[in-house]
């Protein structure tokens, strides 16, 4: 009996000592979804973008500080507000282009540190500092970070930017065969919005100044085989001096790498199944027409793939991962100085077109 009573009563203690010791409550932080940084090592300014809630209606807080570092910044800006700054919900990170031509891992060590921060964050290079994109959040009635992620989600399946997040840059910043190609963003000052604007390159760690636009990211995603959702392709068309728009969605990418090790060749054949989405001239059934058109489209995507391979070699950034291609396939090939071999292959693209759809009945 006496040792009955003994498990009830230890059974009573554990129910009570099972709390949440851990237990962190929002009403006592400032929960930030959105967060920008400008300057360098040693002059750093960060903001962050928080809901709060006021007379019933929720508005958006920025707090600005100044540190010598990401962290230093932070317990500064916490110095600032009534309550501690919470990034557990933290959704995107913008980065001003000056500040992303130093290495990229100087911002980001605190993030992966710190075991509460989400590894699925969103990131974006912006044109000038990040300050007026995290201002025009301040009307949302949404959160800020939500803004950005769904802006950055929507291009990523228009393949408009690649699908990355904080944990894939960040493995990247430390392979020296594959290197980061950011989203990009530009400030409609018009319209008072963000845009999307393609990506930013890096070698390295490190912005090469380089931004590719929209229709030259998509190609190189074409290349990468990494296309999203969404993935036309629009090109004019000349007929009797007149030209005429041409729209293709992409249905299926089909690559093959063929290295020659010798010479430093690697030939690049790539297969595209394309479907004909618009062509307001009409009579696409007939041969002579659809023979033309495909024979426009096949010699246009072939310029572009040269255009953008070439942009690659030349600011050094091996987006497409033809490193980890060598190093696996071709490892005597492939040297740890990598972007400088990179920059001096000889890489020839060939593009098959593929036209399986019309859409016309005839």
């Amino acid at each position: 009996m006496y040792r009955k009573g003994m498990i009830v009563l230890i059974v009573i203690f554990l129910m009570f000592l099972a709390g949440c010791w851990d237990e962190r409550l929002y009403k006592n932080s400032s929960v930030v979804t959105l967060v920008g940084v400008d300057g360098q090592i040693g002059d750093y300014t960060g903001y962050y973008a928080y809901p709060k809630t006021t007379a019933n209606q929720n508005e958006i807080m920025i707090i600005e500080s100044t540190g010598l570092s990401p962290r230093d910044v932070r317990d500064k800006a916490n110095m600032k507000i009534e309550q501690t700054l919470d990034l557990s919900e933290l959704s995107t990170i913008l980065i001003s282009d000056d500040t992303a031509k130093a290495p990229l891992y100087d911002i980001l060590d605190i993030y992966f540190r710190d075991p509460q921060n989400p590894i699925s964050i969103k990131m974006a290079i912006t044109e000038g500092s990040v300050k007026p994109y995290l201002e025009l959040t301040k009307d949302l009635a949404d959160s800020a970070g939500g803004y950005y992620q769904r802006l950055i989600e929507s291009s990523e399946e228009n393949t408009i930017y690649p699908k990355l997040d904080l944990q894939t840059v960040g493995s990247l910043l430390f392979d020296n065969a594959m290197d980061n190609a950011i989203p990009y963003m530009k400030l409609n000052q018009q319209e008072n919005r963000a845009e999307a604007a393609g990506v930013a390159l890096f070698s390295g760690q490190t912005f090469t100044g380089k931004v590719l636009d929209s229709e030259q990211t998509l190609i190189m995603l074409l290349l990468m085989n990494q296309a999203g959702q969404h993935v036309r392709l629009t090109y004019m068309w000349e007929l009797d001096g007149k030209e005429i728009p041409v729209t293709s969605a992409v249905i299926h990418v089909k690559r093959k790498w063929t290295v020659d090790e010798e010479f430093k060749t690697i030939k690049m054949d790539y297969t595209i199944d394309i479907e004909v989405d618009e062509f307001a001239h009409d009579k696409l059934y007939e041969n002579n027409i659809l023979d033309a058109v495909h024979a426009m489209i096949e010699t246009k995507v072939q310029a572009d793939f040269e255009e953008v391979l070439q942009i690659l070699q030349q600011q050094k950034s091996d987006t497409l991962g033809i490193g980890r291609h060598i190093r696996s396939y071709h490892p005597k090939m492939f040297k740890e100085d990598w972007h400088e071999q990179f920059a001096s292959l000889t890489l020839e693209p060939k593009v098959k077109v593929k036209i399986i759809r019309t859409g016309v009945l005839r």
